[in-house]
């Protein structure tokens, strides 16, 4: 069985359970960090790409519209398709975690270079006051070029989630060993390709074998084994649905973003309407990565006395891919996590932070100034920061802005490599 390969003790199960909540890398509203550029349609591949411009392969193309710029931005977007991995949590495994936030556009408390999508951007949020921009519906994704065939992506309660099949028929869970479980079915269509994305099961009486569970294996097409340490015997009549981009797999043996992927973007206008920008793309996704060591050190130790810092991969004990950019995301909580998972972000008491830092090019680190960094420093003097999740990624960039008359509201896709790592002052 598939599953020798990869044993998993029932704590690390657990912990990989409990870990599901960060995979989506930046889930909280108003975690965009985006500002729109202003320009039309900007693709960007990697240097491997074989595009024109000598710092790194980026090239761009201009339509005869263009957004009316008398009017200002209401909306921004960021659609994130990443292979991630959990720093320090190696039995989480890796795997494909697609974001995607459209939020009612802010302009950020800080910025490095003003006017322009490069530089350090950084937002301070007032849980009561003035809180993050909820996220909002507008419309299907669609992100194809990835080796397991084109996904759709829709709105669902409080933000996006990308379904690849689903159905209803008499299911049966078996208990497994060291926190696994098998799933069956009838009438499933379970494939090869469901491992490495989430098996998300509803209509149990035993409430443990309800929820959303990491696919390790397919048995069978009606038979998917999942991480659920618990998991009991039961038969019932079930719902599911297996969903793609839902974040780290455990022993996922497939990089879901392979080498050379050219990952295009589309959006059909829908709900709010606020993007009719063209599709994104293709863009050439960032390459695998390890970070240096010194980098990897502060991924789980960001200061909190206002000082700058640097995360890269080139450094000492680092690998950098082929990538066209590199970007750096911070949120803060000032939540209770007393008793919670290492790597959960509950919703903040008091104050919020996010700073977003973007290079071009070919850097293979990122600065965070000083000025940037105080915003933390302050938000903890004022109530203490309980955790601060850290997304390092090498990306393929590609930017699209609405055409006049159309506000020009501007929606940034992002496709390569990620790691995330947690602070807990």
């Amino acid at each position: 069985m598939r599953l020798s390969r990869n044993p998993l003790s029932r704590r690390a199960a657990v912990l990989i359970t409990t870990s599901l909540a960060v995979a989506g890398c930046c889930e909280n509203p108003g975690d965009d960090g985006h500002e729109g550029s202003g320009g039309a349609q900007t693709s960007a591949g990697s240097g491997s790409s074989g595009t024109s411009g000598g710092d790194g392969g980026a090239s761009s193309s201009s339509g005869d519209g263009g957004a009316d710029s008398s009017l200002a931005p209401t909306h921004s977007g960021l659609i994130s398709i990443q292979d991630i991995s959990i720093l320090g949590a190696p039995q989480a495994g890796h795997g494909l975690t697609v974001q995607i936030l459209f939020t009612a556009a802010k302009p950020p408390r800080y910025e490095e270079l003003p006017g322009q999508p490069t530089g350090c951007k950084g937002w301070v949020y007032d849980a009561q006051d003035d809180p993050p921009p909820p996220l909002t519906d507008q419309g299907v994704v669609t992100i194809s070029g990835l080796a397991g065939g084109p996904i759709d992506c829709r709105f669902q309660g409080n933000g996006y989630v990308c379904p690849t099949h689903s159905g209803a028929g008499q299911a049966s869970v078996t208990a497994a060993e060291m926190g696994t479980a098998a799933y069956t079915v009838g009438g499933a269509m379970f494939s090869a390709a469901d491992v490495g994305r989430t098996l998300r099961v509803d209509g149990a009486a035993m409430g443990g074998n309800n929820g959303a569970f990491p696919i390790v294996a397919v048995e069978s097409s009606e038979v998917a084994i999942v991480v659920n340490p618990s998991a009991t015997q039961e038969a019932f009549a079930a719902s599911y649905v297996v969903l793609a981009g839902a974040g780290p797999v455990p022993g996922n043996p497939n990089d879901p973003i392979a080498s050379g992927d050219e990952v295009v973007v589309g959006i059909e206008p829908g709900g709010s309407m606020a993007f009719k920008a063209a599709d994104l793309g293709p863009l050439v996704a960032g390459e695998a990565f390890e970070l240096d060591d010194a980098s990897q050190t502060l991924l789980g130790a960001v200061p909190l006395d206002g000082s700058s810092m640097t995360l890269g991969c080139g450094g000492q004990g680092g690998r950098c891919g082929a990538a066209h950019g590199t970007i750096v995301r911070f949120t803060s909580t000032d939540g209770d996590v007393q008793g919670a998972s290492p790597f959960a972000m509950p919703p903040p008491a008091d104050k919020q932070v996010e700073v977003q830092c973007v290079t071009v090019g070919g850097d293979d680190s990122v600065t965070v100034p000083a000025e940037a960094m105080q915003l933390f420093q302050e938000a903890h003097q004022s109530s203490s920061i309980t955790r601060i999740r850290t997304a390092f990624m090498r990306e393929g960039v590609a930017s699209a802005t609405n055409p006049a008359p159309d506000p020009p509201n501007t929606v940034h896709a992002l496709a390569g490599h990620g790691i995330l790592g947690f602070t807990s002052p």
